[in-house]
Parts: structure tokens; sequence; C-alpha cells
């Protein structure tokens, strides 16, 4: 596989040179341009693989690295032992964030938040000895978090994120259309002097995993287990348990991780019901109407009446803003169904679905 740039028209081209030397020739860029590098973790395979990256990278020069987690609390155990790994390498100043942050739950009506690492709150597991778990004046919700974190850094640092651009358009355009640095375009502007970086951004799916393989680089060995139930790539997802992107998991999750199944049953409400019922067709998910409903947005207003107060508010005025149709009905019903009031699953409006493969020529 051969790397790609973005030309000045938006077009991409290959070059005769591979990902891997690409990704590090930029990574070794940032070494010389900043003076600490501050590169997300989140135990999946994409940061896993900009991890060994950097750290390559940092022990060549003899210079320390700072690996960045946002620990959800409701995690896999695979996912922490891979952190840890990371976390305590050599060379490593940690940021382990293991702050009150609340996390949506997809999973249940009656417990919308986790509060991870809540005061008073019965957590899943004891804080690692290495985490930051009080972070004055910051906010308990994830993005906000991030955020605050990366305000606390100067103007001579790099923020280093494991996104590729192949995965979707949105993350394409997020990554290439408006670079932070002049030259760079696997770079984007942040608030004030913020700018985050995507070495990775042109390696594809098969790229990752030959890396891994090749260099035997640990993994989370929840992508194999995951394999084996038969998921497909894009449900392969290392989240939080009860994310609205990754909660069906928690229907196969008691066969391979039966610790961390009966610890997330103890922690939040809703957990068994989505192991029950998370792949049937009319509870969690819309491939199919339920009997009585005649169309979708019959079964949509019939959700709609259910909700109470400012989550029914926050729904009602999205989704005034949408075009009305079924397939936009039928999405807006899912978001219902998982309690996506923070709009973590959006709509695709219809024109935004026609002739995908048009805006792929388009940009190739």
């Amino acid at each position: 596989m051969y790397p790609t740039e973005k030309k000045p028209e938006g077009r991409k081209i290959s070059l005769p040179q591979n990902v891997l030397d690409a990704a590090t020739e930029r990574i070794s860029m940032l070494f010389d341009r900043y003076e600490n590098i501050v590169y997300s973790v989140s135990g999946g395979k994409d940061s896993t693989v900009l991890a060994e990256l950097v750290q390559r990278e940092a022990s060549r020069r003899g210079r320390a690295v700072h690996p960045f987690f946002l620990d959800q609390e409701a995690e896999y155990e695979s996912t922490i032992e891979i952190i840890r790994r990371i976390m305590y390498g050599k060379g490593v100043i940690p940021h382990w964030l293991q702050c009150p942050v609340r996390m949506t739950n997809a999973t249940s009506y009656e417990e919308e938040f986790l509060y991870a690492w809540g005061p008073g709150e019965e957590w899943m597991r004891a804080k690692e000895p290495i985490a930051i778990t009080e972070a004055t004046g910051a906010p308990d919700r994830f993005y906000p978090l991030i955020d605050w974190f990366e305000r606390q850094w100067g103007p001579d640092t790099a923020f280093l994120v494991g996104l590729r651009s192949e995965e979707s358009l949105n993350r394409f355009g997020a990554v290439t259309r408006n670079p932070g640095v002049d030259n760079i375009n696997w770079s984007s502007k942040g608030s004030g002097h913020i700018v985050k970086f995507y070495p990775l951004y042109d390696w594809t799916f098969e790229d990752i995993w030959t890396f891994i393989g090749t260099e035997g680089v640990p993994y989370n060995r929840v992508y194999d287990w995951m394999w084996v139930k038969g998921h497909n790539i894009q449900e392969m997802r290392v989240s939080n348990l009860v994310h609205e992107r990754a909660f069906k998991i928690n229907a196969d999750l008691q066969e391979f991780e039966p610790n961390t199944y009966d610890r997330l049953l103890k922690r939040i409400k809703g957990v068994h019901t989505a192991a029950l019922y998370a792949k049937e067709q009319t509870v969690y998910q819309t491939r199919k109407l339920p009997p009585r409903f005649k169309t979708w947005r019959a079964y949509r207003d019939f959700l709609l009446d259910t909700f109470t107060g400012e989550r029914k508010e926050t729904f009602l005025n999205r989704f005034a803003g949408q075009k009305e149709s079924e397939s936009v009905f039928r999405q807006q019903t899912r978001q219902l169904l998982i309690n996506d009031w923070e709009n973590n699953v959006p709509v695709v409006q219809v024109g935004e679905r026609e002739n995908p493969l048009k805006k792929w020529m388009d940009i190739l």
C-alpha cells in the first residue's frame, strides 16, 4: 500500500513510499519541531500503532513523551491491559485521567449517565497508582474534559491522534480540509494555539493489522473475540461499554470477559436489557418495524410521547430541522431507542446518501 497526500485541489495521489516510512518521517519531523509530544491512546488498534511508533522515535532520541488516556471506567479489562503497557513504558510521562466524568448511557432511559469515577460511586475497578484523579476546574463531560486537558499545554506541544481518513468521508475531511500548520495536510487547528496531527491518516485497515502482526505489537485481545463472534469491521469498536456505538457488545461480553460483565451489571442500569436485546431488530435496532406500526414516523412519534422535559425538547428541536422522509424517521427512531439526545449517532439525511460513489470519485 502507498500513502497519499492531498493536492491543492483536494485530490489524492499515491507516493512511492510505504505508509510505515511516511508515518515515521512525520513523527520524526514533529519531534524536531515541538518540545512536547502528547499522543492520545484508547486501547484500540490505531492508537496502539501510533503509540508504538511514537515511543520508538522517543527511544531513538532519548526523549520523554506524554501518552494521554481519558479513562471512562466502563472499559474492557483487555483495554486496560494495553493502556498499562503504554503508560508504564520506559521514557513515558503518563497522563491517565480518572477524574469524574459523565458518560451517556445508551442502555437505559432510567439512568442516562454513567458517572465514571464519581465521588461516592462504587467503581468497577480501583484507580491506578499513576492516575490523575483530581483536576481543579475541569468539566465533567468527555469532550470538554479533553479540551480542558489540551489547554493546559503551551504552543510548543504537538497533539497526535491515531485517526485514519479511510474510515469515513467525515474523517477524511477532518484531517485534510483545514490544515492547522501550513503544508501539513494531516493536521488540524484546535482552539487557541492547539494543533492536532494525524500521522496515520493514510493508513488502511490492512496496513494497521499488517504492522501489528509483522512487528509483533501487543494489541487488544477484544478484537480476536469480536472476530470469533462474527462482528464485522465496522462493529469492532473499542469504546466504553455503554456508548451509543458500542453497547451491542454487551450481548457477548459475558462470554469473553465475564468478570467485566458482572462488574458492569452492578455498576449501571440497563446492561442486562442490552445484553438480552441489543441484537433484536425492534428493541435497540431499527431494521424492522414493530407489527402495530405502519410507518417509521408513527413509531417515532409513539416513542417521542414517552419522553418528557428537557430531553424531549432536545429531540423535538433537532428533528424539526431535518428532512421529512421514512429514511430520516427511521434514524430518528434509532436515536430515541438508544436515548441519543447528545446526537452521538447523527441522522444522515436523504440528500447526503444519494450517490455515495460520486462523492468518493470527486475526492479521488
